[in-house]
């Protein structure tokens, strides 16, 4: 066949699928006059007329003087809103020069100059929208990487030894309010976590495990972030764990890879997102490798606990990505790659006939095999649907516009996924009227809980966020056109509802997560101060809840209040912006 025949047969498939369909990135079977999804749904269906005509040298010319006059007008709206926003803690800041971004930029857009503003930190666009440097994300970066506090580890005290009960409580904690999130250790664990703190130390990936292993445990059982980081009860722990990293990074196994992510998970612990996402990326990439080189291909165990690994690296990838400036693994490419783990077998960390070791130490609202499965399964889903909830725009006359049809199609799979969770792991989805933080919460009591009530914050702020990334582009078209359509309206109210649903909860799931508190706080941040613009809008003020508004003063006292704050140069930082934009506001 010609090279002439393929391009016509390319072209003829190109233009196969109706405008819906494309605007929707759904297949389209192509049925004319009207095809199977417009016809079942009552829409009218279009499409576009093959082989456009050529356009005449006068139209070309035309066409590139309005991209130059776009170009001029996008750098000249992104000086002048960077020139009202001033860069705490930056004395002498200087504008980065539009060429110093790479166009792989953004998470989420290619092309971040004309990218449509999604609701993260890292998006330029939106830090722009909101009156921020669109470097803010860097800015953090660069807080975290030079404050010495977060930089110094601390030193292995003179004789140390592993005391047995310490070490034991230690396993106990990081099991109650940590191995759900991340299941990656295989039911022989405990064997061998018992094995090293009885023997010498050597250094190995294994010491290396249980070593880290009982530095998380130390730190989640404290009463907070700020007890931990003051008293150090992990201290011997992790000092002693870092002296056998090199050992981690020169082997080339499946413990390396749960050595790299487990210390991704200490460090998130601590809220130091930076050193959590180094860990995070070098786990992945061994991770990735180890499925290439198909090292497993013949040991079913070794692949399914490599499965779980590699879903949990997803997990604190994205969730750390989407707002800090770094790196990525491109894990995203893998995933419909990598199978699902599976759930039978055993998840817990030891056999059943060694939980009497542990005692009472457990708590005994330990979340059961059966729901932990279920809740890690149902975490991943939600990654996937909060990548998606980006798209519920389309590309109108070289432009991103908001399309209501399609962010109902994807809150109709986010009831789906509501809908499919087992009884145990259902949150209540309270209204408009729900109540807000208005009084301190009862924090040892809340960070004492665990089991089911932990995992059912987790999966509700989630959903909340969810819900409020699929409705933001509405509420931004509005801000952007200053009009909007009925569907429209209805789609922003819906925003505001995730919002309040979003700071009803956001206090519990945070003593509820000690393993993702910066990722919380930073999503507060940015989705209230998305609220903050949209509650600004001449159009919509007079549709906003007046609870909205109370939620904008109950997330600045939840900053306030928030001790791990304190603790966070980055959360520092977005703390004093988040505040002082909502005191000039409510």
């Amino acid at each position: 066949m010609s090279a002439n025949s393929n391009l016509n047969m390319t072209r003829q498939r190109a233009t196969l699928a109706c405008e819906l369909c494309r605007s929707r990135r759904t297949k389209c079977d192509g049925r004319r006059p009207t095809c199977s999804f417009c016809e079942g749904h009552d829409f009218q269906c279009t499409y576009r007329i093959a082989g456009p005509p050529v356009p005449s040298k006068n139209e070309v010319e035309i066409n590139a003087i309005r991209e130059r006059l776009d170009q001029i007008c996008d750098l000249l709206s992104l000086r002048l809103v960077s020139s009202f926003a001033t860069p705490p803690n930056a004395p002498g800041f200087v504008l980065p020069r539009f060429d110093d971004y790479p166009l792989d930029e953004s998470i989420i857009s290619r092309t971040w100059r004309v990218e449509f503003p999604f609701m993260t930190i890292q998006t330029p666009s939106m830090m722009c929208l909101v009156g921020l440097n669109p470097r803010l994300a860097a800015q953090m970066v660069t807080l975290e990487r030079t404050d010495l506090s977060m930089l110094t580890p601390p030193g292995e005290p003179p004789g140390f030894r592993i005391q047995y009960q310490d070490a034991i409580s230690a396993f106990a904690a990081f099991y109650d309010k940590i191995h759900h999130c991340y299941p990656i250790l295989p039911p022989e664990f405990f064997s061998l976590y018992l094995e090293k703190i009885a023997g010498t130390g050597a250094p190995s990936t294994d010491s290396f495990l249980v070593l880290i292993v009982a530095a998380i445990g130390s730190v989640v059982r404290c009463s907070s972030i700020p007890v931990a980081l003051e008293k150090r009860p992990d201290a011997a722990y992790i000092a002693k764990a870092l002296s056998m990293l090199p050992h981690v990074h020169f082997e080339f196994s499946l413990s390396s890879v749960q050595c790299l992510l487990l210390l991704s998970i200490y460090y998130n612990c601590l809220a130091k997102p930076c050193q959590a996402h180094d860990y995070v990326l070098m786990a992945s990439c061994k991770a990735q490798a180890l499925f290439k080189c198909h090292l497993y291909e013949n040991d079913n165990t070794a692949t399914e606990l490599l499965r779980r690994s590699f879903w949990s690296i997803l997990v604190i990838e994205t969730e750390l990505g989407y707002h800090i400036d770094m790196p990525e693994s491109n894990i995203w490419k893998f995933d419909d790659r990598i199978l699902l783990p599976g759930i039978h077998g055993s998840w817990q960390p030891f056999r059943d006939d060694q939980r009497h070791l542990l005692g009472p130490m457990l708590s005994p609202n330990s979340i059961t095999q059966n729901d932990m499965k279920a809740y890690f399964l149902a975490d991943i889903s939600m990654r996937r649907m909060i990548r998606r909830c980006t798209t519920s725009v389309t590309i109108s006359h070289d432009r991103e516009v908001y399309a209501p049809i399609i962010a109902a199609e994807l809150a109709q799979q986010l009831e789906s996924w509501y809908d499919h969770l087992p009884l145990s792991l259902r949150f209540e989805r309270p209204g408009l009227n729900s109540s807000l933080p208005g009084t301190p919460f009862d924090y040892a009591n809340l960070h004492l809980s665990s089991g089911l009530s932990s995992v059912r914050r987790l999966l509700q702020i989630r959903y909340y966020t969810c819900l409020a990334g699929i409705y933001w582009p509405a509420v931004y078209s509005i801000v952007y056109a200053d009009t909007a359509s009925p569907a429209t309206l209805a789609d922003c109210s819906r925003f505001f509802e995730a919002y309040i649903g979003f700071v009803s909860n956001a206090e519990s799931a945070i003593q509820a997560s000690p393993h993702c508190l910066w990722s919380i706080y930073a999503s507060l941040f940015i989705t209230s101060l998305a609220a903050l613009k949209g509650s600004q809008s001449p159009a919509l003020q007079a549709t906003i809840p007046s609870a909205a508004i109370r939620g904008l003063a109950a997330a600045a006292e939840i900053f306030e209040r928030g001790e791990v704050v304190s603790t966070s140069p980055s959360l520092g930082m977005i703390k004093q912006i988040l505040i002082e934009r909502i005191r000039q506001y409510v």
